[in-house]
Order: structure tokens, then sequence, then C-alpha cells
């Protein structure tokens, strides 16, 4: 594809994006019961996790709160507001491959079945650049993680009669410019200058990833009956709006901080954390999405993905890459 064309593209889908927005409530119209379901909301803790979190146990559904932090407060909120007690949290550390097993390998032994896996959990940014396992640091919290997570949980998505995995993306996916050629260099980028360009680079690559792993874990596991799905949750207003001033650098970055312009823009374009958890919702829970599988939504609709994502010689070798860099054993390989 040409660069006049993808650039042709993109601002299609950018277009798209923002007259979703504009013109659509972006509500969901699910009325399900999800009473005996059991859900895992990783990052459910916060922000957009914890609205997803509230909604699903407002419908009576089982929610387990996946999260570095302690979730009490949380939990104490979502039980007073829905009068739904079955809520629990683990600890899990996505930035840890041996948390991340131990997660894992918790829910497989004490849990009957998994029916919903919302793989929410996400940083915007850090000037850790690698994790104890040689990863990169947002690369494995926003999407080495998930994936792996997806993998260790297979038998217990399995053994529900509807599993449903969502992987929270973004409109950044589209920026992305991952690529067959450079994906040696840049997905799981160690050696570098913390700066802007870098921090963007390293989000945008995280997003187009999680539509891509939704993509792929969706052909691979339909034959288990097991959906999977990638939401957009739009301009939200949590915790990463508020940190994404101190990206800028310069003159600029200093105006922006000073007037804190980007929180300014979330406020008048962007939407709360239960705006932002409508879609996640909606594929989680909406009888209507029972036989849909490897879509990506965006505000409770089905939405573009990126163009890299048709590339069959891409996506293939970017799964046996992660495969490679998470360390899946021969077994756990789908």
């Amino acid at each position: 594809m040409s660069v006049f064309i993808q650039y042709l593209y993109l601002v299609y889908c950018l277009v798209k994006w923002f007259l979703l927005r504009l013109f659509t409530n972006g509500r969901s119209d699910s009325v399900a019961c999800l009473e005996g379901k059991t859900a895992i909301v990783t990052g459910g803790n916060s922000g957009i996790g914890l609205a997803i979190s509230m909604l699903l146990a407002s419908r009576g559904c089982r929610v387990i709160i996946a999260d570095v932090v302690d979730a009490r407060k949380s939990i104490e909120n979502i039980i007073e507001r829905t009068k739904n007690k079955n809520i629990v949290g683990k600890y899990i550390n996505l930035a840890s491959i041996k948390e991340i097993r131990k997660f894992a390998d918790d829910i497989n032994k004490n849990e009957k079945k998994i029916d919903i896996l919302i793989n929410n959990a996400g940083i915007g940014t850090t000037t850790q650049g690698s994790t104890e396992d040689e990863l990169n640091t947002v690369m494995q919290v926003n999407y080495f993680g998930p994936f792996l997570l997806t993998h260790l949980l297979i038998d217990s998505l399995k053994s529900s009669d509807s599993a449903r995995v969502i992987f929270v993306g973004s409109i950044m996916a589209f920026m992305s410019k991952l690529s067959p050629d450079n994906m040696g260099t840049i997905l799981n980028l160690l050696d570098f200058e913390f700066n802007t360009s870098i921090a963007y680079m390293l989000y945008q690559n995280s997003k187009l990833c999680n539509v891509f792993a939704a993509q792929e874990f969706a052909k691979k596991l339909r034959k288990h009956k097991i959906n999977v799905n990638s939401s957009d949750p739009g301009a939200v207003l949590t915790y990463l709006t508020y940190t994404a001033n101190e990206l800028y650098e310069g003159l600029f970055g200093a105006i922006v901080r000073m007037f804190k312009i980007t929180n300014v823009m979330f406020h008048i374009y962007g939407e709360d954390a239960f705006g932002g958890a409508q879609t996640s919702f909606h594929l989680a829970s909406s009888e209507k999405l029972q036989d849909e599988t490897g879509q990506h939504y965006y505000r409770c609709r089905p939405f573009s993905k990126p163009k890299v994502l048709t590339n069959t010689r891409f996506c293939h070798a970017l799964w046996k890459k992660t495969e490679e860099l998470v360390r899946l054993k021969p077994e756990e390989k789908l």
C-alpha cells in the first residue's frame, strides 16, 4: 500500500472516529442479566476499569478486580452502589511474567470458569525502560502481559459455555508505524533515550498490538466458542490524561503544562470513565453480540481496524515474535 493511500485511510478513520463521537450517544443498550457469570477486569481498581467493574456488578456478575494496587476501597464502593457482594480483588503485576503466571494459577485452581476477561489495564508512559523480564515496560503492561494472561486462562475460558475476551485498544493504534520491516527493532525497544516521540510510539504500538491480539485470538479460539473483540474507549478523562501533559517538551511543553491544554481539551471533547467503559461493557454483555468475534468496536459500534492488520505476513510474524518474548511453553501455544 502506498504512503498516500495509507494517509488517506488514516484521515478517513480519524474523521469517522470524530463523527461517531459527535453524533452517537455511545451508550450500550445491553439489558442482559449476568448472574452466574464471572468476569476478570484487569486494572479494575480505577478509571475505566473501575467503571467497567461497576457496570458488570450492577448486572449481578461476579467480578474479580485484578490490579497491582490494593482494590479494597474500590470493592467497598462497588458493593455499596450495586448491592452485589460477589466482588473480589486479586493482585496481578503485568510487568512481571512470574506474577502473571502466579495470578493465572490461582484463577485456574480456584474458579470453576471465567466467562468474561477484559484486558483493560494499561499505562500511558513511564521512565522505566524495561522490566525484570527484559521487556519494554509499556509494551509488557499494555500488550505482552495481556497476551500471556489470555493464553494462561484458556482452560478457564473453555469451561464457560459462552466466554468473551476483550482487549482495550485506542484511536492511537492507527498512528502506529509498526511494520514487518521494523518489528525486530521497535516491538521490544530497550535501548533508548526517553522523549516525547518515543513515549507516543510505544503507546501507539501497544494499542495496535491489542487490536491485533483480539483479531488473531478470535481466529484461534473460534472453535472453542470463545469470542474475542477489541474496544476503543474514546477520549476519556482519567489519570492517564492528567499525566499526558508531562510528555510535551520545550517551550510548547511549558505552555501546555501551564494552561493544562490537554486536560481542557478532554473536558470539552472527552467523556467520563463510565462513558469510556460503555464499549467494553457492551462487548462483554450484549446478547446481540453473542456470535460477534474478531471485531473492533468504538462507541458500541463496529469500527475499522488499522490497515496493517490485513497483512497476513505481518500478523503471523508478530504472533510468533510475541510468543517468543513472553516465553510461552510449547503446550501453552494455540
